[in-house]
């Protein structure tokens, strides 16, 4: 991770009450891709089974570089580059990357595409080029839109880069990925789930609303997340771990049953290579669990407590885990618990202090009293939990944390309402963990400012709420200018926010 903050906010949206458009986050800067098809067809054009089409994109690179090519089709596909066969695929719901850094010459190129009708009566191809030119830090993208030429006709050398493709037509375009039916599923939201949309939800243009699960299924719920296996595992508030799988296939959940009753009200959940770490009240008292399902049957029976936690937790002990890019597990923890344990020698968060110059001023209601520094900190260890170590600190609450792609570990951390109009309020926040990290959290009005050099400042602040979830964006089903974003969910504002970040 970055020994400062190595991000910069250029703007934010927040999906839910709130409605805000943005330019494009990426790097790679370039319209969305296109779905297309053969010049002259419609998107409710009957296409024959067995129906063909080619296209090509003729790419001029004064330098060789890194390069990929992410496609996906209705249905069949065959990616070709200079002539050489890339990869093959047939879904429209998954979009494959291939990389093609050793195909590409200085000089003139083409990415050519043949794709195939295998059934039903729609057809086209969506697919983005990108790349980074050896030396340079920009990427360059070439995305599917009118300038690809299409041709229903195959042709000799059809994929060389030496064809003159003059007699094929432009491509045309249906609209852009992630907002055109049918290829990206809008016909799926049932009727059901729009009228809940109209009643409970106000979304941005895309998106959909759709109920999984109900409260007779899975209760309130307070944690969740995927498996290796596409089960949900969900924590019930105050009761067991629950699973839910979909064994019909049909992309919905529907069997839910209890997982494990050992350990109760888990706000941590990371599923590890066939077994589960959770945080937790357990056997042990408060502690990371490690569950596993020993004898096979789909239950996790074996429980090991191999990090405890001191303090009273509550709603301010230890909540999210995550695998670290280094293979280790990162917990955040609230400011009423510490980890017990061995200090590791990867320790970076070594120093802490109080550094009052002024009598203290503690919460009248009594909150956090008797808390000291470093209060709520982010925690690693191994999957054994032989060694802890402590990365930042200064932190209030925190309930989940999230890595960029980039390797950047971020966190939403809470505010105190108690402190709302006072000098010392300091409101819900975004911030990047950097190693060895202080972000100045106090009881009391003893906050440390931003303006304070002891302490790294809030990379966005997000004015009152109560943070949740947090996810970085690294799949492509939605709009380009979500890729690699960074989702935050909010309870008690009821909103889903979205973050942008430049480097």
């Amino acid at each position: 991770m970055s020994a400062c903050s190595r991000f910069l906010i250029i703007g934010f949206a927040f999906i839910g009450f709130f409605n805000t458009e943005w330019k494009s986050p990426q790097s790679v800067h370039a319209d969305e891709a296109q779905w297309i098809w053969v010049s002259g067809t419609q998107s409710d054009d009957a296409v024959k089974p067995g129906e063909t089409c080619w296209f090509r994109k003729i790419i001029n690179l004064r330098q060789r570089g890194t390069a990929f090519v992410e496609i996906a089709a209705d249905d069949a596909y065959e990616v070709r580059v200079n002539g050489r066969l890339v990869g093959r695929g047939s879904s429209k719901l998954e979009i494959s990357e291939f990389e093609i850094s050793d195909y590409l010459e200085s000089g003139r190129n083409v990415v050519a595409v043949q794709a195939q009708n295998l059934s039903g009566n729609t057809a086209a191809i969506v697919a983005r080029v990108s790349i980074q030119p050896d030396g340079s830090e920009k990427w360059y993208t070439f995305s599917t839109d009118a300038t690809w030429r299409t041709t229903s006709t195959r042709q000799a050398m059809w994929d060389s880069p030496s064809l003159n493709d003059r007699t094929w037509t432009p491509a045309t375009v249906f609209g852009p990925l992630g907002e055109t039916a049918p290829w990206d599923r809008e016909d799926d939201v049932k009727v059901e789930v729009a009228k809940e949309k109209t009643e409970r939800f106000q979304i941005q243009k895309g998106f959909g609303v759709q109920r999984l699960l109900n409260d007779e299924q899975v209760g309130s719920v307070i944690a969740m997340c995927f498996d290796e296996f596409g089960h949900v595992i969900i924590a019930q508030e105050n009761g067991p771990l629950l699973i839910a799988a979909d064994r019909d296939e049909d992309g919905v959940p529907e069997d839910v049953r209890t997982y494990c009753e050992e350990v109760q009200s888990v706000q941590g959940i990371l599923p590890l290579n066939g077994e589960v770490f959770v945080t937790g009240y357990g056997p042990e008292g408060n502690a990371l669990y490690r569950l596993t399902d020993s004898d096979r049957n789909g239950s996790l029976e074996k429980i090991k407590a191999i990090l405890k936690f001191k303090g009273n937790g509550g709603e301010h002990g230890p909540h999210g885990l995550r695998l670290g890019p280094d293979g280790m597990i990162y917990v955040s923890l609230g400011s009423y618990v510490q980890p017990i344990g061995k200090t590791g020698k990867g320790e970076t968060l070594r120093t802490v202090y109080e550094g009052d110059l002024l009598p203290r001023l503690d919460d009248p209601g009594g909150h956090g009293l008797g808390i000291k520094a470093p209060g709520g900190t982010v925690i690693r260890t191994d999957v054994d939990g032989n060694v802890v170590e402590r990365v930042a600190g200064g932190l209030r609450n925190v309930y989940d944390l999230a890595f960029h792609p980039d390797g950047n570990l971020f966190v939403h951390d809470a505010d105190m309402e108690a402190d709302v109009d006072t000098p010392w309020y300091r409101p819900t926040a975004l911030m990047d963990v950097s190693e060895s990290g202080e972000y100045g959290w106090r009881t009391g009005w003893a906050k440390w400012p931003e303006y304070y050099f002891d302490r790294l400042p809030n990379l966005l602040d997000t004015g009152r709420g109560s943070p949740t979830g947090i996810e970085c964006y690294q799949h492509f089903m939605y709009p380009v200018r979500y890729h690699n974003t960074v989702f935050l969910a909010d309870w008690s504002e009821g909103r889903i926010l979205n973050v942008r970040l430049k480097p």
